[in-house]
């Protein structure tokens, strides 16, 4: 049976914002009718560049760490359909809007488009009421220039119980791809120090950070589906072995608290 969709809930999008080198800015949709928030769809930033600082809807945080998102990672190639879904509910004249701090050295124009399926006004939930579903996405923030041949950490805490879903790893590149991670490796995944890769401590057990990356077609072997309590610490540590410095960011989609 076809289903049709009702005036104006079809997608949820905003104004193509401006923001400077190093400047702060914040984009922000208002919805029109009652509508179910599903894929979002980040855009802008020279060469992917920035971090989402702070993701709402009507006016509750959705992030469950204390560390920002790479704008990379939500862009429109990135591999993570079926995690990407927002799924939380908007009134009419409610606000979706994401502060980002564009990282990059040059001036970027950043805009996102959210799917979007229309409910009646008696299936919207309010954010108080949504519990863990507000776990949308824990960001491990980013590492600007890693030196050749440099090991950092990205550590970040968890802010709410969660489950740690698709892992994405980013780095400078070309608009869209979320950068070359070529000679980028994983060296450890900690959660409250306890090791989550599977091979020998030290390089004998690297991972190719690629296999992680926004283009990885390997999805469902990138889901970390990994619980961690509130205020847990979680670490990627990266190790640098390309020939030149390069920035390094990551996050991952929540699952569902089953």
């Amino acid at each position: 049976m076809t289903v049709y969709r009702n005036a104006q809930a079809f997608s949820l999008g905003c104004a193509s914002t401006g923001i400077a080198a190093g400047a702060q800015g914040t984009i922000t949709g208002t919805t029109q009718v009652p509508v179910m928030l599903e894929d979002l769809i980040l855009e802008g930033g020279a060469a992917s560049g920035g971090l989402i600082t702070s993701m709402r809807v009507a006016g509750q945080e959705i992030f469950a760490s204390n560390q920002a998102v790479p704008v990379a990672a939500l862009n429109a190639e990135c591999q993570s359909e079926g995690f990407r879904s927002i799924s939380l509910t908007l009134d009419q004249q409610q606000t979706f809007a994401l502060d980002i701090n564009n990282t990059s050295a040059a001036n970027g124009t950043f805009q996102f488009s959210v799917a979007t399926s229309p409910i009646t006004q008696e299936q919207v939930v309010p954010t108080s009421q949504s519990g863990d579903a507000l776990n949308y996405i824990f960001g491990f923030g980013e590492s600007l220039a890693i030196g050749a041949g440099a090991t950092v950490n990205l550590t970040a805490t968890a802010l709410r119980p969660c489950v740690l879903g698709r892992l994405v790893v980013t780095a400078d590149g070309a608009p869209g791809s979320g950068g070359n991670l070529a000679g980028v490796e994983i060296a450890s995944i900690l959660v409250n120090n306890i090791e989550l890769l599977s091979g020998a401590a030290g390089a004998g057990g690297n991972v190719p950070a690629s296999a992680f990356g926004p283009l990885s077609t390997d999805v469902n072997g990138a889901q970390l589906a990994y619980p961690v309590e509130l205020n847990s610490q979680v670490t990627i540590q990266i190790t640098n072995n390309s020939a030149a410095p390069i920035g390094i960011g990551a996050a991952a989609f929540c699952l569902p608290i089953v």
